[in-house]
């Protein structure tokens, strides 16, 4: 079962300081190349680096991909596990006022601080909360699609989401 994951924070261009690299593709109105941006990452704020990187890994299936430590700091990424060279999440941690102020705000309006999408909602479901995960929403139909939500246990709200047919043809 693939998760995905999809961008609900705003998205980083560059990872642990290194350049994205950008693709060309010919504009077909003018025969021009023109570049287009890839993203590379994009962050989770959590109350504690080492739970989140359990839950990620363990529970959601994620795999660690880089973890590095400067003095106090600690740069954390997650990424699917079949996709090992795709999107990294960072597991950024909220000890800014600004960040946890977000974060909380977010969690408190209900809204997922992420969303990971995935081709079989109901199995993952059940996968995940085996692996102890605590979800507000059960799947869903929404419109469009089909949404579940939990707790990561580190401060936010993860929505789990299984585009319908049609969604996916568009």
């Amino acid at each position: 079962m693939k998760i995905t994951v999809a961008i609900v924070l705003a998205a980083a261009l560059m990872a642990c300081g290194g350049t994205s690299k950008s693709s060309t593709t010919p504009d077909t109105k003018t025969g021009t190349a023109e570049r287009t941006l890839k993203i590379k990452l994009t962050s989770v704020y959590v109350d504690d680096q080492e739970k989140a990187l359990r839950f990620y890994t363990e529970v959601l299936g994620f795999a660690k991909k880089a973890d590095v430590t400067n003095g106090p700091y600690r740069w954390l990424t997650v990424t699917a596990a079949q996709d090992p060279d795709g999107t990294e999440l960072q597991l950024a941690p909220d000890d800014d006022p600004a960040a946890k102020a977000y974060q909380q705000a977010m969690f408190e309006k209900g809204q997922p601080a992420a969303m990971f999408f995935t081709d079989d909602i109901q199995g993952d479901y059940e996968r995940i909360k085996a692996r102890g995960a605590a979800f507000t929403m059960p799947p869903t139909a929404v419109t469009g699609s089909t949404i579940a939500m939990m707790n990561d246990t580190c401060g936010n709200l993860i929505q789990l989401t299984q585009l319908t047919k049609r969604m996916e043809d568009r």
